[in-house]
C-alpha cells in the first residue's frame, strides 16, 4: 500500500515538474496556469496537484517513523510549523477569491498577505510540509515532501510570466515592491505604516 501511494505521488511530483518546465520554457504550450477554464491543462494540473497535496500526508501516516523514533519535541516543532503554514494559507485564501485564483478576475490583489509576499499560498505549503516531514519522521514522506517543497518554490516562475502578460506594468511594479516569497522587502509595508503613524502623531 505504502509503495503504491509513494509511486503515485512521485509520478505526480514529476508530472508537476514537467508541467512547470513546459510552461516556463515554452510559453506557447503553457499548461499552468491553464490557457482556459475546464481545459485538459487545468484538469491535468489539478490532478497532479491534488495527488501531491494529499499523498504526502497519507504517506507520513502509512510510513510513520520509518526514519526512527526521535525526540518527542519534534511533534511540537512539526505542529508549530503546520499551524503557521495553515494560518498563512487561510489568510491568503480569504484574501484571494476563487475567481481571482483561476484568472477570471482582472485585478491584482495586494491586500492581506499579498502585501508581504507575492505567493503566500506556496509559502504556506513550504512551511506546512516542512512541519509534516518533521512530525512524521517518514522516509517516503521525506522524499516526496522535499520534492513537493521544491515544486512550490518553482511553480511561481510559470505563473509570473502569465501574470505579467495579463497585468503588464502594474504587476511589474508590484514585483519590485514585494518579494516572491519572503525577504527584506517583506517588512517594508509594516515599517512604512509605523513611520506614517509616528508622523501623524
Amino acid at each position: 500500500m505504502s509503495l503504491a501511494v509513494f509511486g503515485a505521488v512521485l509520478i505526480a511530483d514529476i508530472g508537476l515538474l514537467l508541467v512547470t518546465a513546459i510552461s516556463v520554457f515554452s510559453p506557447k504550450h503553457r499548461i499552468w496556469p491553464p490557457p482556459k477554464m475546464n481545459s485538459w491543462q487545468q484538469y491535468l494540473s489539478w490532478i497532479f496537484f491534488t495527488v501531491v497535496m494529499f499523498g504526502v500526508p497519507l504517506l507520513g501516516i502509512l510510513d510513520f517513523e520509518s526514519l526512527g523514533h526521535f525526540h518527542w519535541s519534534r511533534y511540537i516543532l512539526g505542529a508549530f510549523l503546520f499551524s503557521v503554514g495553515l494560518g498563512i494559507d487561510l489568510w491568503g485564501t480569504r484574501t484571494l477569491s476563487a475567481q481571482q485564483s483561476m484568472g477570471k478576475s482582472r485585478k491584482i490583489i495586494t491586500e492581506g498577505p499579498y502585501r508581504y509576499t507575492r505567493n503566500p499560498q506556496y509559502l504556506c505549503f513550504v512551511i506546512l510540509y516542512a512541519g509534516l516531514i518533521v512530525a512524521f519522521s517518514s522516509l517516503l514522506s521525506l522524499v516526496t515532501g522535499l520534492f513537493a517543497i521544491f515544486l512550490f518554490l518553482v511553480l511561481p516562475f510559470s505563473e509570473e510570466q502569465w501574470l505579467l502578460q495579463q497585468y503588464g506594468q502594474p504587476f511589474e511594479d508590484y514585483c519590485k515592491r514585494v518579494p516572491r516569497f519572503i525577504g527584506l522587502k517583506t517588512f517594508k509595508p509594516s515599517t512604512n505604516e509605523l513611520y506614517s503613524q509616528q508622523e501623524s502623531n
